[in-house]
């Protein structure tokens, strides 16, 4: 078999230009469609006391976003809203939710698209708190 070893060179290093081998010619790297580490851009959970969404940004595993929590009382309803940061790496999520009274730290597990967070209870105690993909109206309706 006669192999043309200059055509099969000039192939090859056209078929890794074309595929660009993840290098473009600006600064940022390809990312694929579904990024790996990234909180879907919007997260509704709800248990007996509480709805919660969280609505993110993720950008090369840096979060940026908001929280907002409706807690349910005696005293009616009380809504609070956080500006959020934090970071994804893989499944493990670190969340800083800074509110006006204070910021609280919050760890968690992705997967797929379910979001657990390990939240910090008044008593000490840790829960678990899931929060699945979700709309604005989800959280207004479940607040409601």
């Amino acid at each position: 078999m006669n192999i043309r070893y200059a055509s099969l060179a000039a192939t090859a290093i056209c078929a890794l230009s074309a595929a660009g081998c993840g290098i473009t010619d600006d600064t940022e790297p390809i990312v694929p469609a579904v990024a790996i580490d990234a909180l879907p851009p919007v997260l509704v959970g709800e248990d007996p006391g509480s709805v919660t969404l969280i609505e993110t940004t993720t950008r090369y595993g840096n979060i940026t976003g908001t929280m907002d929590t409706t807690e349910f009382s005696d005293d009616g309803p009380q809504r609070q809203s956080a500006s959020l940061t934090g970071i994804v790496t893989g499944d493990q999520v670190v969340l800083s939710a800074t509110f006006p009274t204070g910021t609280t730290i919050f760890t968690g597990t992705l997967f797929g698209t379910t979001l657990t967070l390990q939240v910090p209870q008044q008593n000490g105690q840790i829960e678990n708190y899931v929060l699945r993909p979700g709309t604005a109206a989800d959280y207004d309706q479940r607040s409601a």
